[in-house]
């Protein structure tokens, strides 16, 4: 079976559905067979994220519950072969519950490396079938008080579930920082109790490209390389590499400055 990881956080608007859309794809790019699945059944985004809406002709549920083969309804990357995405339903009229669903889920992820599980910005029946298939969690949290506070949330209740938790940091901005505007990694990381996988700086150029579907796989996107850290961090037990740091190449940050305020 797939290492499944599961990209949320209580707080919505923090960006999880781009960072899922991005480890995904550089999971991909390193060559891990990689399935991105959207279990935000109130309002699925990948699908416009990843640029493939218009491919998207059945969902997550249709495969869950056999109404459709699961290969009509994984939308495959030519541009990326190694990336596939279950995308959420339009509108769900299903009634879910979440063992059933999690195990049928289970089932489909044969024959991947990774499975990247994107869910809904709240605590809901689907980050509950989310939590039953996970191996590992992602929480995601920006500079935003209320986020940070969703974050610790967050982990608390997967940590009471038996679920290892790790924080990305959104959105990063290391000016606001450096003047002591706004928190640092180390009042984050102390915020949530959660231990820190990776920081994806702000990154105006990515917010208007996802919006043609465009992701952060080229150095022309400054979150680019962050995401690549973030990768060969969760990637690092399986090479034996050691884990890069986490501003590892990444441009306009000063790290002693932005630890802390």
């Amino acid at each position: 079976m797939p290492k499944t990881i599961l990209i949320t956080s209580f707080k919505g608007g923090v960006g999880k559905s781009t960072a899922a859309a991005n480890l995904a794809s550089k999971l991909a790019r390193a060559g891990k067979r990689t399935l991105l699945c959207d279990l935000d059944f109130d309002l699925g985004t990948l699908d416009l994220i990843t640029g493939c809406e218009d491919r998207l002709l059945f969902d997550i549920c249709d495969a869950v519950y056999g109404r459709r083969e699961v290969e009509d309804c994984t939308v495959k990357f030519t541009s990326n072969p190694n990336l596939f995405l279950l995308g959420a339903p339009f509108k769900c009229t299903d009634t879910i519950e979440p063992d059933d669903f999690a195990q049928r889920l289970k089932n489909l992820f044969t024959g991947y490396d990774y499975v990247i599980l994107d869910t809904p910005g709240a605590d809901s029946v689907t980050l509950a079938v989310g939590a039953k298939c996970a191996d590992e969690a992602i929480v995601v949290a920006t500079h935003n008080p209320t986020s940070i506070r969703g974050a610790e949330k967050t982990a608390q209740r997967l940590r009471e579930n038996g679920i290892p938790c790790k924080l990305l940091i959104n959105c990063f901005d290391g000016r606001s920082v450096s003047e002591s505007k706004r928190a640092g990694m180390l009042d984050m990381i102390d915020a949530t109790k959660t231990p820190l996988l990776g920081v994806v700086p702000y990154d105006r150029t990515l917010m208007f490209a996802q919006e043609k579907g465009v992701l952060a796989e080229t150095d022309a996107f400054v979150s680019s390389k962050a995401f690549d850290n973030i990768v060969q961090r969760i990637l690092c037990s399986e090479t034996g590499e050691r884990p890069r740091p986490v501003l590892y190449g990444v441009s306009g940050i000063k790290r002693k400055k932005v630890l802390t305020k």
